[in-house]
């Protein structure tokens, strides 16, 4: 044993100790393997059959018993306690293997000071907190602490895998995505910068008529962006202060800032199980004779059963509004958005099915008076081609023209991206697992078109730890719902109210989806959740 640093009053025996490595006084060393440059602390009894890695530490105090592997850097703290035994003495087999069970300690693990440790697994860079009694598996990369131990943190991965490190994948690629139209996109913008005609150009009323066409929709209006197409379309639905609108709870809050902009009241019902989209058969009930509108909202790509809430707004004589900014070709009944409405509303947001280079939005409608309410509202009140004559005070909501001749690029080839979304939902549905996850449901009669790809799991805070590891970008919409987050807590809503919708934002993740993902990393993400999932349900 070269250069290695016994105490005098140390008792080593039977024991294998690696270059460089000190034990200090008092320690108690017997039939145990001990790596490169460790430092055993005085008072310290390490029993047979134990194994300590390179460059650990454990200090005094401590007792490793038998079975109790230790990888290289690992840290323990003073009066670690380690224990191998599955049963109190009256219960044990007599020289029986069953009896006694090991203790793996991975690598850059620390054990704090008078830490308790029942036969178990230290995952790698894992911290137990000082005093804290570990009676289960610890994973990689997070913090445990309490009798007995419970997860308080996950920590950034210290040590990335080759395999995360060789993919990489993101949650959407719009530079994939640009990369393949670039030409066509550069000659759309120096267009209107040679042309110098960027407000209310011949740029966006083409784009209009072009998605006016695709929607299949009598009018399609430029705005700004997403959250003002919404509260344009309320407005020019006459929906004003003291009216009451009905939405869902799990949307982006751009739905209902859109109705707390226009002075009225927001009602929320819970949403299905299966789809995530409004309980249809929950709104009657919140209909009262304030009520003047509902917005139903597609979400994730899919539509909501427009058929049904049609016939209740008329029962009940309501407006309706679709949000649509996430539906960009969607169909229900082989219908798109606005077939059923009043209005339907979009955003262009980067990174929408249909994207711009920044924020931009529409409505769509079929009624001749709304569309014309919703020009003069989004241009200070001016109608089409006037310049000084304003009809009515309005806003400055108006689409620009350079994201208007990014969009009608961009238009084209929707249908084609689309499609591809929907084939890589289908490899998805091939390679997860669904015995081990919840995925997503597509009624009969509906197109989904997959603006995310959203499963549903029991462990969803451990798998988005495991999925950073290998290199898995995710996404979480929305981990709050809409009645219980801090600005709507004037509307008196509590935990509870919406139970669905509580438990839904606890448990779904978006996988990475865009129409350029390959099928390798389909599989690739596919085989890392299912990996997760049957090691975390065994």
């Amino acid at each position: 044993m070269r250069n290695v640093t016994i105490s005098t009053t140390a008792i080593v025996k039977d024991s294998v100790i690696g270059e460089g490595s000190q034990i200090w006084e008092f320690a108690n060393v017997y039939g145990a393997k001990i790596g490169e440059n460790t430092k055993i602390g005085s008072y310290v009894e390490i029993q047979n059959n134990t194994c300590i890695g390179n460059d650990a530490i454990i200090s005094s105090h401590s007792f490793i018993c038998s079975l109790v592997t230790i990888e290289d850097n690992v840290f323990i703290g003073h009066g670690v306690m380690t224990v191998n035994d599955l049963y109190p003495p009256s219960k044990r087999r007599t020289g029986s293997d069953e009896d006694w069970k090991p203790t793996l300690i991975k690598k850059n693990a620390i054990i704090g000071s008078n830490a308790t440790l029942m036969p178990v697994v230290i995952g790698e860079n894992s911290i137990v907190g000082a005093g804290a009694v570990v009676t289960k598996d610890v994973p990689d990369n997070c913090i445990v602490a309490g009798n007995p131990a419970k997860i308080v943190k996950y920590l950034p991965n210290i040590t990335k895998t080759n395999e995360a490190r060789a993919m990489k994948i993101l949650l959407a690629d719009l530079k994939l995505q640009h990369s393949k139209i670039r030409e066509e996109l550069d000659a759309a913008i120096t267009k209107v910068v040679d042309d110098c005609s960027f407000i209310m150009s011949e740029q966006i009323a083409e784009f209009e008529n072009n998605f006016a066409e695709y929607c299949q929709a009598k009018h399609v209006i430029g705005v700004s962006n997403g959250t003002s197409a919404i509260s344009l379309a309320l407005e020019a639905c006459g929906i004003k202060e003291g009216d009451e609108v009905i939405t869902t709870p799990h949307t982006f809050i751009a739905t209902t800032e859109a109705i707390s902009k226009v002075g009225a009241k927001i009602k929320f019902v819970d949403i299905e199980e299966k789809t995530h989209l409004m309980d249809i058969t929950k709104i009657e009930a919140a209909i009262t004779e304030n009520t003047k509108a509902i917005i139903p909202v597609h979400l994730n790509g899919l539509m909501c059963n427009m058929s049904k809430i049609r016939e209740l707004a008329d029962r009940h004589n309501l407006k309706i509004i679709e949000d649509s900014a996430q539906a960009h070709g969607a169909l229900y009944n082989n219908n798109p958005p606005g077939f059923h409405s009043d209005a339907a509303t979009f955003s262009f947001f980067p990174g929408k099915n249909l994207g711009a280079f920044g924020d931009a939005g529409a409505v769509i409608t079929n009624n001749d008076q709304i569309a014309e309410k919703i020009r003069m509202l989004r241009n200070h009140g001016r109608k089409l081609g006037e310049k000084h004559n304003h009809e009515i005070e309005g806003y400055n909501e108006r689409l620009d023209s350079i994201q208007a001749a990014v969009l009608k690029v961009k238009l084209q080839y929707l249908n084609e991206w689309n499609k591809q979304r929907i084939q890589n939902a289908q490899l998805y549905q091939k390679h997860l697992d669904s015995s081990k996850m919840v995925l997503p449901y597509v009624p009969d009669g509906y197109r989904h078109v997959y603006h995310q790809y959203v499963i549903r799991v029991k462990d969803r805070e451990r798998l988005t730890h495991f999925l950073k590891e290998s290199g898995i970008s995710f996404g979480i919409n929305y981990p709050i719902p809409l009645h219980l987050q801090p600005a709507y807590a004037y509307l008196g809503y509590k935990t509870g109210d919406f139970p669905i919708a509580e438990r839904l934002t606890k448990e779904i993740i978006s996988l990475p989806m865009f129409p350029e993902l390959s099928e390798e990393q389909i599989k690739y993400v596919a085989e890392k959740v299912n990996e997760f999932l049957k090691k975390n349900n065994e």
